[in-house]
C-alpha cells in the first residue's frame, strides 16, 4: 500500500475526481453526441465509448510518482507542477495503436491541450520525451515511467463500471518510447488535404471543449483551497460561485443541461 492517498488535487482522490468528470459527460451527452457522430462519421455508441475512454486517460500522468510527490507538498510548496498531460495522450494511442481511428488521434490531441484555452498543445506536443526526462518522469537509463506506488489500483479504480475496463492495458504501457513517437503519429495524422485539415481541427477541439466542461464541472465539487492543483492562485475562494456565471454557459457550449 502506498503511504499517501493518490490525489488528482490536494484532499480529492484520483478515482473520485476521474468519476466526476465521467457523470459530468452524462449530463451532457445527449446534447453532443448528434454533432460528434456528424464530426466524426461514428456511430453513436462508438463515439461515446471514445469519450468515456478520454476522460479517463485525461489524467493519467497525475499518477506518475513525481505528481504525487508534487500535489502532497505543502500549500506553499507547490509551483509549477510535472507535466501530465502527455502520458494520458500517449496511453490512449497505446492502447488503441492496432485500430487507430480519427476518434483516437483527435482525442489525444485534445488531452495534450486539455490544460489550455488557447487550442494549442504547444511543448506538450513539440517535446513531451526530452520535458518527462528533465522533470524527473523517467527512471534512470531506462524507458519507464516512474509511477506512484498504488498507481494502477487507483486507475483501475477510476474505469469501475465501464464497458471492457477489465482489458485496460497497464500503465507501464506507456514508457519513454510511447512519448517520442506520439508527437510524430499525431503529425502524421494531421497532415493532409486542407479541407480535412479543418475537420481533423474541429475534431480535437470539440472534444477538447468536452473535457474542459467535464473538468471544470468536477472540479467545481472539490474541497476548497487558494491555490489550484497547478500551483496558480484560484479564480475563486469557492469554485461553485462558476455554476452561477456566464462561465457556465462558455462551459456547456451554450447548453444548460
Amino acid at each position: 500500500m502506498p503511504d499517501y492517498i493518490i490525489w488528482s488535487a490536494p484532499d480529492e482522490p484520483y478515482e473520485t475526481h476521474i468519476k466526476l468528470c465521467l457523470k459530468s459527460w452524462t449530463m451532457i451527452k445527449d446534447r453532443m453526441l448528434p454533432t460528434l457522430c456528424r464530426l466524426f462519421e461514428m456511430r453513436g455508441d462508438a463515439v461515446e465509448m471514445g469519450i468515456n475512454f478520454t476522460i479517463v486517460c485525461h489524467d493519467i500522468g497525475k499518477l506518475s510518482r513525481q505528481w504525487q510527490d508534487y500535489i502532497h507538498k505543502p500549500e506553499d510548496e507547490r509551483k509549477f507542477g510535472p507535466p501530465h498531460a502527455t502520458l494520458g495522450g500517449a496511453y490512449l494511442l497505446v492502447s488503441n495503436e492496432s485500430n487507430l481511428t480519427h476518434l483516437h488521434n483527435a482525442a489525444a490531441l485534445a488531452i495534450l491541450m486539455h490544460h489550455s484555452d488557447s487550442g494549442l498543445a504547444q511543448g506538450n506536443l513539440e517535446h513531451p520525451a526530452e520535458d518527462a526526462i528533465n522533470r524527473g518522469l523517467v527512471e534512470y537509463v531506462t524507458d519507464n515511467i516512474r509511477w506512484a506506488e498504488g498507481a494502477e489500483e487507483a486507475f483501475r479504480q477510476s474505469a469501475t463500471g465501464l464497458p471492457d475496463s477489465n482489458k485496460l492495458k497497464p500503465l507501464s504501457s506507456v514508457t519513454l518510447q510511447s512519448l517520442e513517437k506520439m508527437p510524430l503519429q499525431l503529425r502524421h495524422w494531421s497532415k493532409t488535404i486542407p479541407i480535412e485539415q479543418h475537420q481533423r481541427r474541429l475534431q480535437a477541439l470539440a472534444i477538447h471543449h468536452i473535457l474542459k466542461v467535464c473538468d471544470w464541472r468536477a472540479a467545481a465539487q472539490r474541497p476548497q483551497t487558494d491555490t489550484d492543483e497547478e500551483g496558480g492562485v484560484n479564480d475563486t475562494k469557492n469554485k461553485r460561485d462558476w455554476q452561477d456565471s456566464v462561465l457556465s454557459i462558455y462551459l456547456d457550449g451554450g447548453l444548460v443541461p
